[in-house]
């Protein structure tokens, strides 16, 4: 009983805590790379982005 509850708890906290601020890191590198245009890295920082925002939908 414990163990599931430790599991959910840990999962709560990297839905609350860690994806936002892994998309907001991803959103913020993005930016500064598409200074002159949008680039290979910076489209792979915003898929990043959007697959931390949907799984911390999914997960909450």
């Amino acid at each position: 009983m414990w163990a599931f509850l430790f599991k959910r708890v840990r999962l709560f906290l990297v839905a609350a805590i860690l994806l936002p601020v892994i998309a907001s890191l991803a959103r913020r590198f993005a930016e500064r790379l598409e200074q002159n245009g949008p680039t290979f890295g910076s489209r792979g920082l915003h898929v990043i982005e959007g697959t931390a925002r949907r799984a911390r939908s999914i997960l909450s």
